[in-house]
């Protein structure tokens, strides 16, 4: 997403993103404030996590097809709601109709006012941190990539559209 909105990418969190997007990411302790950028909290919190959230024009927070992860993101939701109201979710890494029906039933049903975003588990996500290319450049390689990853694609531009309205 940072490379698709040519922002900067932060992490609290051991990963890759030094390696795929090496002039503008950074893994740091403690993240800095910066203008034009996406910070990776890597799920839980830190020192001054909060302090940037307060000052973001969107929080993304995901949530996966199992109950615990559900409930991790009530509490992530509630810790956050009265800093920075400006919440999407994502419901992602589901495999089939039932792990999505739970995710829709969950969400939904708690949370009709967040906008919520669903994407079904996808290579996509791996390959663009194996090769180091974003959603969009993944999707516009050719047309089998683009038959591929259409479903999760459309969902991803949706999520774009969303974040650039709030920003």
């Amino acid at each position: 997403m940072a490379k698709d909105f040519g922002y900067f990418l932060q992490s609290n969190d051991n990963s890759c993103i030094e390696q795929i997007y090496p002039d503008k990411a950074k893994i740091l302790d403690k993240v800095k404030d910066l203008d034009d950028c996406v910070y990776d909290f890597g799920g839980f919190s830190a020192s001054g996590v909060l302090d940037i959230i307060k000052n973001c024009d969107v929080v993304i927070i995901p949530c996966l097809p199992t109950y615990n992860s559900f409930i991790r993101t009530v509490e992530t939701i509630n810790e956050i709601i009265s800093i920075n109201p400006n919440i999407i979710l994502l419901a992602t890494n589901y495999k089939d109709d039932r792990e999505e029906e739970f995710l829709e039933n969950e969400l939904d049903k708690r949370y009709k006012d967040i906008p919520t975003f669903y994407f079904k588990n996808s290579k996509i996500v791996n390959n663009a941190a194996n090769y180091g290319l974003s959603f969009t450049e993944l999707y516009n390689e050719n047309s089998l990539s683009k038959r591929s990853y259409s479903s999760f694609f459309n969902e991803y531009r949706r999520l774009l559209k969303a974040i650039r309205s709030k920003s």
